[in-house]
Order: C-alpha cells, then structure tokens, then sequence
C-alpha cells in the first residue's frame, strides 16, 4: 500500500457487491462488480432506477467485456434485481472494452419494436468502438507498435505483445449497435427525475 492509499476512506468498507448480484448504494443505485481476466481484476457497474419516455425501469452505466460468466451474471441480474422492469438505455463512458464490450448485446437483448433500447455514448468513442470491433488496422499488430515506438516504448518484450494483439479487441467487444444517441460536452442526462 503506498502512503496515499492510506488517505482512502471507503464508506461500504470491504463489503462488495456478490457475482451477479448488486448492492445498493443509494435510493435508486445499484454497484455491480464483475471480474476482469486482466491485471485490473474488475470493472465497477452501475444499475440506476429511471424513466424514459414515460416507461420505468432501468439505465446500465457501463457493460463488461463481452464473455460468458459476464453475460451469465448479468442474466441473474435481470432475473433477480430488476424487479419485472425493462432494461431502457445503456450509457457506456467511454470505448475501453471492459466499458463496452456487452453493450451491443444488452442493447439487442432488451429491445423491442415498440421499444429500442438505445446505447448513449460520445461520437468519438462509438466511432473508435465500431472501427475496432470491426478489425480495422490500428488497434493492435504492427501499426500499434510503431505508434508505442513512436511515442518513445523501447522494450522489446512490452512490442512483441502488441504486434501480438492484432485481433484482441473484437474478441471483448464483437459488436457495437448500429444505432445510438450522441453524447456531448455539456449535455445533461436526466436519469430517475434526476438531471
């Protein structure tokens, strides 16, 4: 531990949320907590009570790589912690996979006709999502490493894993839906009556 994480004060102390489960942090917030197969072991979601065009139900803040025990936990979550109600947005923060990667299936698992359930995210990071769930050039393999090269990575074993990595990001993110609603800088988000 170093001499700044002593400062950290954690108001729910080591309780966590149980796989597939979630834990109320406040009236209307839920924490989910799903592993990771990576050094960083987890992703901290987020489940929130809203209503959307006069429907109620629910908003997921970030969505988990795209692999099985993900998509299990979030099938227990569905059947046990959203209370009959429908899953009406997905707003992902950003275009890491761990942020986005079940987003075009959620997305797809709660949508309806009558009923789409939207992916909300800024423009850059869905365009940069689409182009790297799609294995475009760049996001791994050799124009990867000449970028880290550039920019100054000298270590040879650190230029091997990214040369390596040439299709690595659509097997955690395989898609991204079609559709979805811009976010922008000083956009307000009412979420639960709250904006």
């Amino acid at each position: 531990m170093n001499e700044l994480e002593r400062e950290l004060h954690y108001p729910l102390g080591d309780t966590l949320p149980a796989p597939g489960a979630t834990l109320e942090v406040a009236p209307g917030v839920r924490w989910i907590r799903m592993a990771l197969p990576f050094a960083l072991d987890h992703i901290n979601l987020w489940l929130l009570r809203d209503t959307l065009d006069g429907r109620e139900g629910w908003t997921v803040v970030d969505c988990c790589i795209s692999r099985d025990e993900a998509r299990s936990q979030w099938e227990q979550i569905f059947a046990h912690e959203f209370e009959g109600l429908p899953l009406l947005r997905v707003i992902v923060t950003h275009m890491h996979p761990d942020h986005i990667g079940l987003a075009d299936w959620l997305c797809a698992r709660w949508s309806t006709p009558e009923h789409p359930c939207r992916l909300w995210m800024s423009a850059t990071d869905y365009n940069l999502a689409r182009i790297g769930s799609a294995g475009s050039n760049g996001f791994g393999g050799d124009s990867a490493a000449l970028f880290f090269a550039a920019h100054g990575l000298r270590d040879p074993l650190s230029m091997e894993k990214i040369r390596e990595r040439a299709s690595y990001y659509p097997t955690l993110v395989p898609g991204v839906p079609r559709q979805y609603r811009r976010l922008m800088d000083g956009d307000v988000v009412a979420i639960g009556g709250r904006g």
